[in-house]
């Protein structure tokens, strides 16, 4: 297959993985085992990350020094060999360190590639958590990180070169952050799988799975993606801790003398198990749920480019007016019922970016058909609003980041 020249489709979740499907991915993948796509189509990723770019960012733009790292034979280099005396990172000394052997790491690199901003954000929408992206650029023959596992579920994107990859038998399933990979005494399992990726292939690699790679002959580009994402455990200990706001034998000490030694803890194992059955009758599950999915919508900043112009444009809409939902969006919308005071019909709050936006409760059906819609032409929203009115809330939303024109 020739190498893809034209621009694609977005990146997103589905292409990102193709030709599996999300569907199969989390049945048969996710937190199980890695997987491996070979596409043979070095172009597939290009619209993400070039070497180009790395060039740009490590010669053209000015990095302080925690926002690179180098790594040679799972060893780092000390950040004095490449730093300047401002506390910036010094271009030439990282290319003399990459010309030995060095593999650059650019950590949270979407912070600075709006294109790769735009892929996170639609990794986010899939799995519900933040995510970071840590660029690995590796010389030729050359190998970063020896043999380990990672706390957290990395999506592998090779975008130049190719790295020969081995999976070893893994002694840790499911790792907590708490328990990440520690080299001592550390030995590797049975080797089970060995793969090379090529620009425009994939590899996905849970958690607790044992790896390490290393470049062939050529230097090799990739884009790791690491799911940060909420456990189980953080979730109950979450809900315990909420119990623990009304119930107050859940705040009462412990016997005193509890460490000492010959204490019968057998009175003290009893109320525990009281406790938690208490605990497990009275907790909301549901509530506890929704402050988790609260707290990650509250943490995604708003990413709107072009938002100064749209704020100077949007005078001019009208009822003709074509406007299109922005990408990736992750909203929330809560209707509060009318109460007895004159004149209040309720509202409709939608929860985006960590703002609350309230709106008239008679306008739901409007709302909700805008935010189901990528674009769409501002007359032609359902519900029982004239065109003055939808021009009114389609102008708002702009305002807020959460439309935009598009002619």
């Amino acid at each position: 297959m020739k190498d893809s020249v034209v621009p694609q489709a977005r990146m997103d979740f589905p292409r990102a993985i193709a030709p599996m499907t999300p569907e199969a991915f989390f049945s048969e993948y996710f937190e199980k085992r890695h997987l491996v796509v070979q596409r043979a189509d070095p172009g597939y990723y290009r619209d993400l990350l070039t070497i180009d770019d790395i060039d740009h960012v490590l010669t053209a733009m000015v990095l302080p020094v925690s926002d690179l790292q180098l790594v040679k034979d799972g060893a780092g280099v000390d950040e004095d060999h490449y730093s300047l005396s401002a506390g910036q990172v010094d271009p030439v000394r990282v290319a003399e360190h990459f010309a030995q052997g060095s593999t650059i790491i650019l950590p949270q690199l979407q912070r600075r590639l709006p294109k790769l901003a735009t892929y996170c954000r639609a990794m986010e929408g899939v799995f519900s958590c933040d995510l970071q992206t840590n660029i690995y650029f590796t010389p030729a023959n050359a190998q970063g990180f020896l043999t380990h596992y990672d706390s957290h579920d990395v999506f592998v994107l090779q975008t130049h070169g190719t790295k020969t990859w081995r999976i070893y038998e893994s002694p840790m399933v499911l790792p907590l952050r708490s328990q990440a990979f520690d080299p001592a005494g550390f030995e590797a399992g049975a080797l089970i799988d060995t793969f090379v990726l090529g620009p425009g292939d994939m590899a996905y690699i849970p958690r607790g799975v044992v790896h390490d790679a290393t470049a062939t002959d050529e230097m090799s580009l990739h884009i790791t993606t690491g799911l940060l994402t909420p456990r189980w455990i953080d979730l109950l200990v979450e809900a315990l801790v909420q119990q623990a706001l009304v119930e107050p034998a859940l705040r009462a000490a412990l016997p005193p003398g509890h460490a000492n030694a010959g204490f019968d803890s057998s009175a003290m194992a009893a109320q525990f198990h009281r406790l938690m059955a208490q605990a497990a009758e009275q907790i909301d599950p549901v509530s506890t749920f929704e402050s988790f999915a609260a707290e990650f919508r509250q943490r995604r900043l708003p990413v709107v480019p072009g938002q100064f112009l749209q704020r100077v444009a949007v005078d001019g809409t009208g009822p003709d007016s074509m406007v299109a939902l922005r990408p990736d969006l992750i909203w929330r919308m809560v209707a509060r019922p009318a109460t007895e005071e004159e004149g209040d019909e309720g509202e409709i709050v939608l929860s985006v970016y960590d703002v609350d936006i309230a709106f008239p409760a008679y306008v739901e059906e409007v709302l909700r058909d805008a935010l189901s819609r990528p674009q769409f032409r501002v007359d032609d929203l359902a519900g029982d609003l004239d065109s003055a009115g939808k021009v009114v809330l389609v102008k708002r939303l702009i305002r807020e980041g959460v439309l935009s024109l598009t002619g």
